[in-house]
């Protein structure tokens, strides 16, 4: 399977994403090439995010900064 390796192809597929979901719908047959089209390249942008950009999760002070631990 094909992967996402620099920003710049990461930019092209997200703008492309941009232009499929102007024609994609959710009566798009799932056999439509438009439709296969998005759906390979979100996987392929979710990928490339999950490596470059992780969520992380928060911490308890951050979530609730009134909730201090030096009590």
């Amino acid at each position: 399977m094909a992967t996402i390796k620099t920003k710049q192809q990461y930019d092209k597929a997200v703008e492309r994403i941009e232009e499929l979901l102007r024609v994609v719908s959710n009566d798009t047959p799932p056999d439509d090439k438009d439709f296969v089209e998005l759906d390979l390249l979100s996987d392929l942008v979710a990928d490339y995010e999950t490596v470059h950009y992780p969520v992380r999760i928060p911490t308890l002070p951050e979530i609730h900064p009134s909730h201090s631990y030096s009590r």
